[in-house]
């Protein structure tokens, strides 16, 4: 996850299809040249990367893996100070290394089924400066006969002397079973999200700089009935913070977070359209980004839909007064093309999204509202994260070898390698 600095953006999958059409813009600018997108290239490294975090334009973290002694791979944390052209070995507590790296089935617990139960990576990365941090996540407790996973305990640990010492926080209200769904950092306060003991969905808060967490009154946030696994995440721009959480049915409760750091209903973006699970990117805090799919779980086309829309596709929705109102903008299409994950907004009119056009992935991107769309990148691009509106991060998972971390420094035209 990310790190709360100038622009936070989150992501989250998007089931949809389609061609990129032209469509209706809500912004209006002159079409850009055709950067000469990069591509992914497999290299042979000793840390493999799975979360990375960057709290200004030279501070960043990746927590990942590494291998270790006797053939086994062990979870391992780098920084670096200079935006990423060098990283660091960073330690970490014994005690969170035991269970990190033992064996779940034949596989270290960190990277065991590589996603979750929970639909979320095992453990995340995310610092709110550079002395005040977290990992946090689950990991899989083996049983004793056969080594197979009985349940994923939730973990959380914390940094305040920058990594230098981690300390284990304990949660008597936070269920013993599955993940800390999110964790981001507003300002002076860290905010997570979790189940209770009752399986309900909860959102704690502490500041930053100490370990006292408590349970916000965070209202109309509820658990899913059916479907599959609970999802959530936290998007904070300056002042401004919403929430969003559900599942692939839809989203199940949504949030918006005041001036006095409290959490109060909030109407999701494509509630209107078939309430699809949604969580917009903010580029500053008036105006935010979000991937619609039309009709949601068991739901017929919805009259507000724009017009020629049809049952599956997805459109984008603006908002420039903070997610009070969203207007439809351009649809993003259809025809068997999928959109994956990845949703970020460096700037208003900037877009970045990957799709998926069998057999290729790539990175798109706008620079125009959403008028144009032009291939930056060649590869799948799991994650992407913008530190100012020209400096962003990105971790692309290739089909054989380690992940691989690339940057952008002028707003997502370009991007390049990082090397560990």
């Amino acid at each position: 996850m990310l790190a709360r600095r100038l622009f936070v953006v989150l992501a989250i999958v998007v089931v949809g299809a389609g061609l990129f059409l032209a469509g209706r813009a809500s912004v209006s600018s002159k079409p850009v040249s055709n950067p000469k997108p990069s591509r992914a290239i497999v290299v042979k490294r000793t840390f493999n990367p799975s979360s990375v975090d960057f709290s200004s334009l030279d501070r960043g973290w990746a927590l990942g893996t590494t291998s270790c002694h006797l053939r086994k791979v062990c979870l391992s944390l780098r920084e670096t100070n200079n935006g990423g052209r060098t990283w660091s070995v960073r330690p970490l507590p014994k005690s969170l290394l035991h269970v990190a790296d033992r064996q779940v089935a034949g596989a270290p617990a960190v990277l065991y089924g590589a996603l979750n139960a929970y639909g979320a990576l095992n453990l995340n990365v995310h610092f709110a400066n550079p002395l005040d941090g977290w990992i946090y996540g689950s990991l899989p407790v083996p049983t004793k006969s056969n080594g197979e996973p009985s349940a994923f305990m939730p973990t959380l640990w914390s940094t305040h002397d920058g990594g230098l010492t981690w300390k284990p926080q304990q949660h008597s209200l936070i269920n013993s079973q599955g993940p800390v769904l999110d964790l981001e950092a507003s300002s002076n306060t860290a905010f997570l999200m979790a189940f209770n003991k009752s399986f309900n969905f909860v959102v704690e808060s502490s500041p930053v700089s100490e370990d006292d967490w408590q349970v916000t009154d965070a209202k109309g946030l509820f658990t899913p009935a059916g479907g599959g696994p609970l999802s959530g995440a936290f998007v904070f721009a300056g002042n401004h913070g919403w929430l969003v959480e559900g599942n692939d049915r839809g989203t199940t409760g949504s949030a918006q977070l005041n001036s006095a750091g409290q959490w109060l209903p909030w109407t999701a973006p494509c509630e209107s359209v078939g309430n699809s699970l949604a969580v917009p990117a903010a580029s500053t805090p008036r105006h935010l980004v979000v991937e619609c799919v039309m009709g949601g779980f068991a739901s017929p086309l919805s009259r507000t839909a724009p017009r020629g829309a049809t049952i599956g596709s997805t459109w984008l929705y603006f908002s420039n007064n903070a997610g009070r109102t969203f207007v439809a903008g351009p649809e993003l299409g259809r025809n068997n093309v999928y959109f994956g994950s990845v949703l970020a907004a460096p700037k208003p009119t900037t877009i970045l999204i990957t799709r998926n056009i069998s057999p290729h992935q790539e990175l798109v991107a706008s620079f125009d509202g959403g008028r144009h769309w032009n291939v930056v990148f060649f590869g799948n691009v799991s994650f992407v994260h913008f530190v100012s509106s020209t400096e962003g991060v990105a971790l692309v998972q290739p089909t054989k070898g380690s992940n691989q971390l690339i940057m952008t420094f002028d707003g997502g035209y370009h991007w390049f390698p990082i090397s560990f």
